[in-house]
């Protein structure tokens, strides 16, 4: 990891139930990268792509994306990405 990319200026975690799948995957990226098969195994999420569709939908408008990274062999990593925006 390149020291210069960390960031833990996130938005509040307290945007998501506590407990729920949503948090626990958000506190999860929060940390680094988390891939699908992660998320299946560890975090024992079954509807993943659902639960990164929750997120984006919350996340957005306070500047922040998810990102997606093929890594081969039908694994995906996914990790946070504050959004540069354009002044106008």
């Amino acid at each position: 990891m390149n020291q210069a990319s960390l960031n833990f200026d996130y938005p509040e975690a307290n945007l998501f139930p506590y407990g729920s799948q949503q948090r626990n995957l958000y506190e999860a990226l929060t940390c680094g990268p988390v891939t699908n098969a992660e998320m299946r195994d560890q975090l024992r999420l079954l509807s993943y792509t659902r639960r990164l569709s929750d997120l984006r939908e919350k996340l957005h408008p306070l500047g922040w994306a998810i990102k997606k990274e093929h890594r081969g062999n039908g694994v995906f990593a996914y990790s946070l990405e504050k959004i540069e925006r354009i002044a106008a």
